[in-house]
């Protein structure tokens, strides 16, 4: 099949929907499919050669890579659908919120039918990127609008977990299907920990974004006197400031196999995130990494290795931090489950075999219209 991905975002980069595009995009390569990516003009590093990558225009001075509304993103999203307008697909299987919208627009013309993944909902994620009670109160009723509105644009809709199913259901969606994020077994291969201080370490790897609820972690800390925090991330961490523990160590860096490095260096991970309607593609590389993981109760996944406390609780983080810092055999066991449950049952070649049965039965799905349309 010719199957395009539509992102409306920098890519590659180091983030939870990137990431998740760009396995997908690379294990349906890999059985067969002809697969591009179309997305904005500028990402961070090289993409994999399975794939086409296919930009919109490069902005002069436009290279944001962190999720967010600005005031660029609607000029380069006419450009997304100026790109989807030139090519010739079987599908276009779009992620978040722009990119349908995009895809939509575009298949006025073209009549390619559309798969969409729910990464999220706005009426979750829009409020956090500004502050005041009153605008966060407008931007809920925004992000409510959009949640009714985008998914049900879609032909078929995927959830990434299976609390979203209803969720998307209720918004309206004709058909929904479960399909969570995969994780390629080369990427999580043993590595050689990086160097660091001695003593416990406490690993979060991903952007410092508000949503992610890093005050919880760095509160937690506080009370793990015994443990030091690393925080990894391809963006700036400075305006985590003050507010972190003594002894954080904070590493900037978007090479994957220096992330790697670290997470192979710590003992345990931490995810604060409390609202997560998607997937945090970070767990599954934390637990394919063999570490345990300390998980807020919204975004934990009932999967070996992961402790689960309530959300936005600092002294219930920092106490499941303390045991399992306190008991190492038990650390080790989760650990060792935690990685062989993803390597058997979490890569992306299985999901792209999921994928391909959603893809024909969309596809049988249009050709019955078009021919219901010229009898």
């Amino acid at each position: 099949m010719r199957i395009v991905q539509a992102a409306a975002c920098a890519f590659p980069s180091p983030q939870g929907s990137q990431v998740y595009v760009r396995g997908m995009a690379r294990a349906l390569a890999r059985r067969g499919h002809d697969v591009s990516v179309v997305c904005y003009g500028h990402g961070m590093g090289a993409p994999d050669a399975d794939y086409r990558v296919i930009r919109t225009p490069a902005l002069l001075g436009y290279d944001k890579l962190r999720a967010g509304p600005d005031l660029v993103k609607p000029v380069l999203d006419l450009a997304l659908v100026w790109r989807l307008l030139g090519l010739h697909a079987d599908v276009v299987h779009a992620h978040n919120y722009e990119a349908p919208l995009a895809a939509s627009l575009a298949r006025v013309w073209t009549g390619t039918p559309m798969v969409y993944s729910a990464h999220n909902t706005m009426r979750e994620e829009l409020p956090t990127y500004f502050e005041g009670r009153a605008t966060q109160y407008l931007l809920r009723r925004v992000g409510t609008l959009l949640d009714r509105t985008v998914p049900r644009l879609a032909d078929h809709a995927i959830a990434l977990g299976p609390s979203t199913v209803d969720v998307l259901l209720g918004l309206g969606c004709r058909e929904v299907t479960c399909v969570p994020p995969g994780v390629e077994p080369d990427d999580l291969r043993p590595a050689r920990p990086a160097r660091l201080p001695p003593g416990a370490w406490v690993v979060y790897a991903g952007n410092p974004d508000r949503y992610q609820d890093l005050d919880v972690l760095l509160a937690a800390m506080h009370r793990v006197p015994e443990a030091r925090l690393l925080l990894v991330s391809a963006s700036s961490l400075d305006a985590l400031g003050a507010a972190a523990p003594p002894g954080t160590r904070c590493v900037r860096t978007a090479d994957f196999e220096q992330v790697r490095s670290l997470l192979a260096a710590a003992d345990l991970a931490a995810l604060p995130r409390s609202v997560c309607s998607g997937y945090p593609i970070k767990l599954l590389n934390y637990l394919g990494m063999g570490l345990p993981v300390v998980a807020a109760a919204g975004s934990a996944r009932c999967l070996p290795g992961v402790v689960v406390v309530p959300d936005r609780d600092p002294a219930a983080m920092a106490r499941a931090l303390r045991l399992l810092l306190a008991d190492r055999p038990r650390r080790i066991a989760l650990g060792r489950r935690a990685r062989g449950h993803v390597l058997q049952h979490c890569t992306w070649g299985a999901r792209a075999a999921e994928l391909e049965i959603i893809y024909r039965r969309v596809l049988a799905k249009s050709e019955e219209g078009v021919h219901g349309r010229l009898a």
